[in-house]
């Protein structure tokens, strides 16, 4: 995965903050998929707010390696699987770039 591409959150899946985690839930027809919840630890979280259709991977990864005990190369790692497994469940997409 580029460290270049930007993504966006899908605006089907509603986010809420309990606590110290983020509850991802996917909206279907309009109604709260409440069989389907996944929840993200802190980290996970702040991945998931720093998508925001404008910064790169890149940006999210150093981000994270600026507020989190984390060497780059583990950030990155981390970055990249926990980004495949939020398209998987259709949670972000990536964003078509001009140019």
């Amino acid at each position: 995965m580029n460290l270049e591409a930007v993504f966006a959150r899908n605006d089907q899946v509603v986010s809420r903050k309990i606590v110290d985690e983020l509850i991802l839930v996917p909206m279907r027809k309009n109604v709260a998929d409440m069989e389907t919840l996944y929840t993200l630890n802190e980290v996970g979280a702040r991945v998931y707010e720093l998508i925001d259709g404008a910064v790169p991977l890149r940006g999210i990864v150093n981000a994270i390696v600026e507020e989190f005990d984390v060497t780059e190369q583990n950030a990155e790692s981390d970055v990249r699987e926990f980004v495949e497994q939020l398209l998987e469940i259709e949670a972000v997409h990536e964003v078509e770039r001009e140019g």
